[in-house]
């Protein structure tokens, strides 16, 4: 899989898209401009919001963590190379449920991709749990 683009209305996202090359891609950016909102908003589009968890001292669950500050629902979309085929995945609030409802169509012919229209596409796409893309695959740089 690689990712063409993201659109994001998330934490304070809003409506913004983030474009990536072809190859390696290196966001160098100041301080509080995005850059682990955008990551944060990847896992979520891959592999949802977990909506069991809680707000606790010293925690702000993902789901306060990252509303966007305008009070408009998380909502965003990626357009994805898969398997030879440009498909754009999208995601909105589903009843309470932030980014619950999950679309994935191709996206030059509107053709839905039944596959990826689950709780989480990054299953498929990428061949594992959350906790696998976490751990071996999505790098942060305070874990480094």
């Amino acid at each position: 899989m690689k990712i063409l683009s993201m659109t994001a209305t998330f934490g304070k996202l809003e409506n913004q898209t983030l474009t990536l090359q072809p190859g390696l891609n290196i966001i160098h950016a100041p301080n509080e401009w995005g850059k682990s909102t955008w990551c944060a908003f990847l896992m979520a589009m891959l592999y949802g919001i977990d909506t069991g968890a809680r707000t606790k001292t010293g925690y702000l669950a993902d789901k306060e963590h990252y509303a966007p500050w305008s009070g408009e629902p998380m909502s965003g979309s990626m357009e994805i190379l898969w398997n030879g085929r440009e498909i754009t995945l999208e995601r909105r609030n589903k009843g309470r449920t932030p980014l619950g409802e999950v679309k994935a169509f191709e996206t030059h012919t509107g053709m839905p991709v039944p596959e990826l229209e689950i709780a989480a596409p990054g299953q498929v796409l990428l061949g594992g749990e959350r906790s696998v893309f976490a751990r071996a695959g999505f790098l942060k740089l305070a874990e480094m």
